[in-house]
């Protein structure tokens, strides 16, 4: 089973290595098999609980920058149907502040990555994903440190 590096998590890894943190730019991982990247929204921010938000910010795959990346709501009432519902958008891997143990399990499942503890606001958090500062302190949510 994998490691939960959500902080909220009795599964968290105390003991993660700074290479898990390191992200790969979006415009550096295209090949024919890429998967969306997405980030959930509350409030033009990251959203605090991923179990929760009711809508996804998703990146665009050329690498294009900006902020006029298209945002989705999800439908999906139940962890089940939220899993299905990413699975058919396509996305691959979803930056996100804390989620569940239940959530982290069932995506990982569905070979969606997680980079989790994420916050901050949705074009700064994408743009840092983008050119690979996402590690920086500003990003991570309180306690993940």
């Amino acid at each position: 089973m994998r490691t939960h590096p959500c902080i909220f998590c009795t599964k968290a890894d105390s003991h993660r290595s700074e290479s898990h943190w390191l992200l790969i730019s979006s415009g550096g991982d295209r090949s024919p098999g890429f998967l969306r990247t997405a980030v959930p929204v509350f409030m033009g921010r990251v959203s605090p609980v991923l179990d929760t938000c009711t809508q996804l910010c998703v990146l665009a795959l050329d690498g294009a920058q900006g902020n006029t990346q298209p945002v989705i709501s999800l439908r999906g009432g139940s962890i089940f149907e939220r899993v299905a519902e990413i699975k058919k958008l396509g996305i691959g891997r979803i930056i996100c502040g804390a989620v569940s143990e239940s959530f982290f399990n069932l995506l990982g499942e569905a070979g969606v990555d997680l980079i989790c503890g994420i916050t901050g606001d949705i074009t700064e958090v994408t743009e840092g994903y983008r050119n690979g500062s996402l590690h920086q302190g500003r990003f991570r949510m309180p306690g993940a440190d």
